[in-house]
């Protein structure tokens, strides 16, 4: 298992609710959650999942960014598509983004252009 930390600041609409050995659950008033937590994975490197959800709809592109800026931080972060034989589907509102705390693992796609 890996060390975690929280959030040094959190904005003032966001409260923690909840905080384990590998991570933490938040609550941002108007329903939105955000869970937490970190583990080394079979490739033997460090990775942060990043859930972000409501009771009752998906989370916009905007509160899916703001959750990953303000929880992972100005660095890569995936939204991953699995094929079907691997999803879980523990909350049908919820969106994951992933980032490796060993460096980027994908190419930087943009090449610079800034384009993404």
């Amino acid at each position: 298992m890996s060390e975690w930390s929280p959030p040094v600041v959190l904005p003032p609409a966001w409260k923690c609710v909840e905080i384990r050995e590998d991570g933490a659950a938040y609550r941002r008033k108007g329903g939105l959650s955000a869970i937490i937590s970190c583990d080394v994975e079979l490739d033997g490197k460090e990775w942060v999942h990043l859930s972000v959800s409501h009771r009752n709809r998906l989370p916009s592109w905007n509160e899916l960014h703001d959750g990953k800026e303000i929880f992972l931080g100005d660095t890569y972060a995936y939204l991953i598509f699995p094929p079907k034989k691997f999803y879980i589907n523990i909350h049908p509102y919820a969106l994951h983004v992933f980032t490796c705390r060993n460096g980027p693992q994908l190419p930087e796609f943009s090449r610079g252009s800034g384009l993404l």
